[in-house]
């Protein structure tokens, strides 16, 4: 299949599952959002993302799903927000929440490769978490996109799952044992049937859908081909998947999470095409 096959596939698996999503926790995000200046981030991702400042700063979050996560980042007082994902159903919820509460954050309803020309240089922060990398079937493809999108001096932050869990059994219990059931290096996509409602756990007809996984050096070697420079990585004990809970109850000092931070170079001149040593980068920037 090609990428937009892929992509379309997912966006109807996402149109799926959202309904059932929001009738466990739409009442819940909605209340709380209803609370002037609540955020929704905690922890390590909500130290590192007061250490390089928030107030004022436009931001586009990809893969945003219901965009509760932007929300929170205009109550901490970001300047435009931009929240883009593939599901009609989930940015029709966004756009619900957002007017419901009044908080004035923006959704597109777009396959991210998609994005207009328009939107290139207009952001101080590109904005990616858990979600969001395992869907796209073009890693380094995505990262030319967040590259386009940043003014230069920008930054992309990155709360995402450790790619050492996608080598453990998911949602099992404390007497499971620990061990490696699936390989690390895993080059084909994953195709799934089954139900994603990892919310409240019910079971519906999915359409197909397909995940992709990528390793720590794909993902950085996809960085520096799109000339962003790795200014901060970070490995947590903390599951943010809603998978791997049990990992983390047992206290196992486990890399389950990450946190990246990245920033824009200058742009490439016609007459410097190449890095120092001389291997041309691969970023249509």
């Amino acid at each position: 299949m090609d990428l937009k096959e892929y992509t379309e596939n997912n966006r109807k698996a996402w149109n799926a599952v959202m309904p059932h999503h929001q009738k466990v926790k739409k009442t819940e995000w909605d209340t709380n959002f209803q609370k002037p200046g609540f955020i929704i981030q905690d922890g390590d991702e909500l130290i590192k993302l007061k250490e390089i400042g928030i107030a004022g700063k436009d931001i586009i979050q990809l893969c945003c799903n219901n965009g509760r996560e932007l929300l929170s980042l205009k109550n901490m007082g970001a300047g435009y927000c931009l929240g883009v994902d593939i599901s009609d159903a989930a940015i029709d919820a966004a756009k619900e929440r957002a007017h419901s509460c009044n908080i004035d954050v923006k959704y597109l309803r777009s396959d991210v490769y998609d994005l207009s020309d328009e939107l290139a240089g207009k952001f101080d922060l590109v904005y990616i978490t858990i979600g969001a990398l395992v869907w796209l079937p073009d890693i380094e493809r995505f990262f030319t996109l967040v590259n386009k999108l940043l003014k230069v001096g920008g930054e992309v932050f990155i709360y995402d799952s450790h790619p050492f869990v996608n080598m453990l059994p998911w949602e099992c219990d404390d007497k499971t044992k620990v061990e490696i059931t699936e390989p690390y290096f895993h080059k084909e996509h994953w195709e799934w049937s089954d139900s994603m409602d990892y919310y409240g756990g019910a079971e519906y007809d999915a359409p197909t859908h397909y995940e992709f996984t990528y390793t720590l050096s794909e993902i950085f070697m996809a960085l520096i081909a799109c000339r962003i420079m790795v200014s901060f990585f970070g490995e947590f004990e903390k599951d943010i998947s809603c998978g791997f809970e049990w990992l983390e109850k047992r206290n196992l000092k486990l890399p389950l999470s990450y946190i990246l931070i990245g920033t824009k170079h200058k742009e490439l001149t016609d007459e410097n095409k190449s890095n120092k040593t001389g291997r041309s980068t691969n970023c249509k920037i």
